[in-house]
């Protein structure tokens, strides 16, 4: 089974944005229960912030994955690439 390329880019931004969304309910949480970070604390921290540089890039990527398809005369939402 082939999916096309701009499926992809949006299922994995609507992952990431409701993985992001989970941490940040998770870091308030643990923000209101302890005052010392722990190390998995900070890490959620780091992954929060690289996945809200990388959901923006994913964003930009999917218009140009369209801009392409229809620059070559493809269906953009067709599962044929």
């Amino acid at each position: 089974m082939t999916t096309s390329p701009r499926l992809l880019l949006d299922t994995s931004i609507a992952q990431l944005q409701t993985l992001a969304a989970f941490l940040a309910e998770e870091m308030g949480e643990y923000r209101q229960k302890t005052v010392v970070a722990s190390p998995e604390a900070r890490a959620c921290k780091e992954i929060l912030l690289t996945i809200s540089v990388l959901i923006p890039k994913l964003q930009a990527a999917r218009y140009v994955v369209a801009d392409e398809a229809v620059r070559l005369g493809r269906c953009v939402d067709c599962e044929e690439g």
